[in-house]
């Protein structure tokens, strides 16, 4: 699931920066070139994708059970911020294609 979220995403981003490249001269831009312009924008977000994926799944689960705890899912919920901070940077860098 994380991984499809994050092909999205990359897809999306590929649409936007792939235009703006094609418009520059640069037709041969392709999915390749807009994953590897930010590594850390897709890291960050699988990051963060996974680790809410799993904190909703555990907190679920814990629920069904009787367990109700928010401990895990606070601790996801950190993970994920941290995910969008290095995802923020590494937007920058995409950023800096404009």
């Amino acid at each position: 699931m994380t991984l499809a979220e994050t092909l999205v995403v990359l897809g999306v981003l590929h649409g936007a920066v792939g235009r703006a490249m094609r418009a520059r001269g640069d037709a041969t831009w392709r999915l390749r070139d807009t994953a590897l312009v930010s590594p850390l924008l897709l890291v960050g977000l699988f990051l963060c994708f996974a680790s809410l994926n799993h904190g909703m799944l555990r907190y679920a689960l814990d629920v069904e059970r009787g367990h109700g705890g928010g401990t895990h899912l606070a601790g996801a919920v950190v993970v994920a911020a941290v995910g969008l901070v290095a995802a923020w940077f590494g937007a920058r860098a995409v950023g800096k294609l404009y």
